[in-house]
């Protein structure tokens, strides 16, 4: 039986990581699930057209790569990656399920998750697949902390959530309208 990692362990590191993330770090995301049985596709299984869930604000970590840009025939392109890191215990509450394909919105950006994982364990132990391998051990030990989600910058006019190209009344110049 291990010394430290019992649930009265992982509580205190659950309320330290809760006080941390949500009110000193407090960086705010929004997260637009897609919505799949709103999303139309065609006979090859993909959507131009994908439909999403009202946003819904959660705090995390944020890791954000530099921009990079790549050029070709049809000009410059910038490329960004970045890593969301979510408390488990928070997106549990509100049940909430990060999938990939779903957007997150930060810093003028929009993420689209890659990939989702959550490997990060409180003294190196997962809670759910804890075996207790001699007769009678207190299986309490473990904690998962966190989800991780990896993602890339996605462009605006493929996501049908805001308007990117529309008319207005210029008074510098005027240009002809559906331009």
């Amino acid at each position: 039986m291990a010394l430290f990692g019992s649930g009265r362990d992982a509580s205190l590191i659950r309320s330290v990581n809760r006080e941390l993330i949500n009110r000193y770090v407090d960086v705010e995301i929004e997260w637009y699930k897609l919505s799949l049985p709103d999303t139309r596709e065609n006979i090859y299984g993909e959507s131009d057209n994908k439909q999403y869930y009202r946003p819904v604000k959660l705090h995390c970590l944020v890791l954000k790569e530099p921009l990079e840009m790549a050029g070709d025939d049809y000009g410059l392109e910038g490329t960004r990656t970045g890593t969301f890191a979510f408390l488990r215990d928070d997106l549990k509450d509100i049940s909430a399920i990060i999938e990939t394909g779903d957007i997150l919105w930060w810093d003028l950006e929009y993420h689209e998750v890659d990939v989702v994982h959550g490997s990060q364990y409180w003294s190196g132990r997962n809670p759910d697949t804890n075996l207790g391998f001699t007769e009678g051990e207190i299986t309490e030990f473990g904690y998962s902390v966190s989800i991780v989600c990896d993602t890339h910058v996605t462009r605006r006019n493929r996501l049908n959530l805001v308007e990117v190209r529309s008319g207005g009344v210029n008074t510098e110049y005027q240009l002809p309208r559906n331009l």
